[in-house]
């Protein structure tokens, strides 16, 4: 995003600095006379910025504005550089000079509300957004983040006509229509949030989910005729459906219409083979959780099942669960997603697929997904939970830990005393401030999640590993991953934490036997081998050493950082 801005500001100061007038429309306060050397100067700060050195775009930009004080690009050009180099206040000062010398010019706007939302300024982002459309009232991409912001904030029915206006200027989908269901269940509107459907699905026609969901909605609302007729349509577009086609059996019974729903229920194929199966799979699952046979004779069962591609949804819905339970989240995202597809009500469903994807190294189709499923479910925390480490692995940690401010909102609303996915969201967000390097933001996160929990094991584990990180109260950190080692015994992870502790204290001999323990319990995870090549190295053993970083490598090819300890040993 940040390449793409600068490309455009190349532009406008080529523009500028061509000798032919800019349109105000089209850039603000424009300059038509730019000096030949500022234009120089600005285009080689914007190089720099592009080529990631931001300290020497700073300095730049800065030398054009000694010159060119308020120009609005150089102002904005500069908010950028501030941004990449996390300079949260310089980066909002320099964004808010931009709009406060162009405001006529809806994209400085833009980047402002931008940084305000990257920032977690909501109620700040809001009002920016809000000016830019008095400006530009049909910017679908503002519509959009201005909806999404009054959403979080608990501005529902701000939100509500701001979607509205939204699909005034952009037209009907079906997400935007869902997100407006949600919302008017959110707020106990059940008459609007199914007027919702109905436009959704009056729009799209074809698309046969939402007129499953609204078949649905009206049978559980008690017009029975109007489900009646959107199920008939459904089966329309869906004719071999056995959920939609047994309903609409059910609802023309419950009508006295017994012949039409004999027939249905006859037109079923029934007794064969595959639904035996699928009899004796769902039984075996029932017992998965108990009985390790049970559960791999019910994999087998439905993994054959599942090879069909018309498998039906409760097949795929139990081999899914049964994959992720048994860590094959390769599977689980596959047939979890196909599951889905079919049939969206499944919250939990959402939850593992989206999960599946992350554990899978899918980072940015975990938030793809995670983000569709919180327009569905919009006060999933596990989703949020998902989406908040999804923005994390792609480096993008200010969009997480937005996204556990969301999260913690919704529990403050909704569920105050679930200790359990309070904890869980402070850790994430200690991880993701300490990533930002904010230590002392990420140290009160964690002594926030500790209070509620002192006894949680992810939360010491995860403390400790990130004070070993910083060599900071290794005394106490050794304490903590010590008593997360006997909370969640032969845990891969806190064990290397525990070795990774020992390591910085200079206890080598029990650094490796603890790291030697997870890699016993976890041969897959890369940076487990990359931490004992590093003990061994510290003990002298060579050999070794190079032998646990080369399996490293071999887990994660492009860690260059392991290639050149290979390298140079």
């Amino acid at each position: 995003m940040i390449r793409l801005r600068l490309l455009l500001f190349v532009c406008i100061f080529a523009a500028i600095g061509g000798g032919s007038p800019v349109r105000a429309q089209d850039r603000g306060n424009g300059l038509t006379n730019v000096e030949p050397q500022s234009q120089a100067l600005f285009v080689r700060a914007l190089t720099e910025a592009y080529l990631g050195d931001h300290e020497q775009a700073v300095q730049l930009f800065t030398n054009v504005l000694d010159t060119r004080p308020g120009e609005p690009a150089v102002l904005s050009a500069l908010a950028e550089s501030y941004t990449a180099l996390g300079q949260t206040a310089e980066a909002l000062f320099y964004a808010a000079e931009a709009v406060e010398h162009s405001r006529d010019e809806p994209s400085y706007y833009a980047t402002l509300a931008e940084l305000q939302t990257e920032f977690n300024q909501p109620d700040a982002a809001i009002s920016t957004y809000s000016a830019l459309l008095a400006l530009r009232p049909r910017d679908a991409e503002a519509l959009a983040a201005l909806s999404r912001l009054q959403e979080q904030s608990g501005h529902f029915e701000e939100a509500l006509l701001t979607y509205e206006q939204l699909i005034n200027a952009a037209g009907e989908t079906v997400a935007l229509r869902l997100r407006m269901e949600a919302l008017h269940a959110r707020l106990g509107n059940t008459e609007e949030a199914l007027r919702m459907l109905g436009l959704a699905a009056d729009a799209h026609r074809n698309e046969p989910m939402i007129q499953f969901r609204l078949g649905m909605a009206y049978r559980d609302a008690g017009r029975t005729d109007d489900a009646i007729h959107i199920l008939e349509r459904y089966l329309t577009l869906e004719p071999a459906n056995v959920e939609g086609t047994l309903m609409l059996a059910d609802l023309l019974e419950d009508q006295g219409e017994y012949e039409r729903a004999i027939a249905l229920r006859n037109g079923l194929t029934s007794g064969s083979f595959a639904e035996e199966q699928l009899r004796r799979a769902a039984l075996l699952y029932e017992r998965a959780g108990d009985d390790p046979e049970a559960a791999a004779e019910a994999r087998q069962i439905l993994g054959s099942l599942a090879d069909d591609e018309e498998a039906p949804t409760d097949v795929l819905l139990m081999l899914g669960d049964l994959a992720f339970h048994h860590k094959d989240f390769a599977l689980a995202a596959d047939v979890l997603g196909r599951a889905i597809e079919q049939d969206p009500r499944n919250q939990g469903a959402w939850e593992q697929a989206a999960a599946s994807r992350l554990y899978v190294g899918n980072d940015e189709g975990a938030v793809e997904l995670a983000e569709e499923g919180l327009i569905l479910f919009p006060g999933n925390v596990a989703l949020y939970r998902v989406a908040a480490y999804g923005y994390a692995h792609l480096d993008r940690p200010r969009k997480g830990i937005a996204k556990i401010a969301e999260a913690l909102t919704i529990l403050e609303d909704e569920h105050p005393d679930d200790i359990k996915d309070w904890t869980r969201m402070l850790s994430l967000r200690g991880l993701l401030h300490d990533k930002l390097g904010e230590h002392r933001l990420a140290d009160e996160a964690f002594e926030a999640a500790l209070e509620l929990d002192s006894e949680n094991a992810l939360v010491l584990n995860n403390y400790a590993y990130i004070l070993s990180e910083r060599d900071e109260h290794l005394d106490e950190a050794l304490d903590m991953a010590v008593r997360a080692n006997e909370l969640d015994a032969n845990n891969p992870y806190f064990l290397d934490t525990l070795g990774w502790v020992y390591f910085k204290l200079g206890r080598l001999a029990e650094a490796a036997e603890a790291i030697e323990q997870a890699v016993d319990a976890d041969d897959s995870f890369a940076l487990l081998y990359d931490h004992l090549g590093d003990v061994y190295d510290a003990q002298g053993r060579t050999a070794d050493a190079r032998d646990a970083w080369a399996r490293s490598l071999e887990l994660d090819s492009e860690n260059e950082a392991v290639r050149a300890k290979l390298e140079g040993r």
